[in-house]
């Protein structure tokens, strides 16, 4: 009997280990996961964006987007460019009226990549992935977005003609989860 009671003891004590060690662990996860959140946003890639129009009622552009930091990370293996939409929903709308397809075709902003240069989309939504060194610069020519059927060129001037060109910026280095980094950049007239 005594020796049942002493192997419910160590059982008992065995169990109550196991849970703290548990414990321990999982704390210790967080921990470091805390850590490795920390040390990603301490390296996201530090970016300047430019975008100057090359002169007036030429509808082109050019974009130079340099990287610029940290020092630590000296290299990124992609950074992918992609021109984002207005961030309005654009529904298909009444009979007769654009169907998906045409709406995924339009680019919702003032600019699009030029298609064909620069590995550039069919409709110039996106820039393919390139390797790019601590302060070196990405460079990439512009077009105003084209209307939409359903529309005029004036009207969309006048909707889109001012507002920022909303990018998104995807990097990846081996070794670290990659990062989306979103910019809205005015576009700026020469000299100014």
């Amino acid at each position: 009997m005594i020796a049942l009671g002493i192997a419910w003891t160590a059982n008992k004590a065995a169990s109550h280990a196991n849970r703290a060690a548990e414990r321990a662990n999982a704390t210790a996860d967080a921990v470091a996961q805390v850590e490795r959140d920390r040390w990603h946003h301490e390296m996201t890639p530090q970016f300047d964006v430019t975008i100057t129009r090359l002169g007036p009622g030429t509808g082109q552009a050019s974009m130079v987007l340099t990287f610029e930091g940290p020092a630590a990370l000296e290299r990124l293996d992609e950074v992918e460019l992609e021109i984002r939409d207005d961030g309005y929903t654009h529904g298909v709308g009444l009979a007769g009226g654009p169907n998906e397809r045409e709406l995924e075709n339009t680019i919702w902003g003032p600019y699009r990549f030029k298609p064909g240069i620069d590995g550039a989309t069919g409709i110039g939504r996106i820039s393919p992935a390139v390797p790019l060194v601590l302060g070196d610069p990405i460079k990439r020519a512009l077009e105003e977005s084209l209307p939409p059927s359903w529309t005029s060129r004036a009207n969309w001037r006048e909707r889109y003609g001012n507002e920022p060109v909303r990018l998104w910026v995807r990097c990846r280095r081996e070794g670290y989860r990659p990062w989306t980094l979103t910019y809205n950049v005015r576009v700026v007239n020469p000299g100014d």
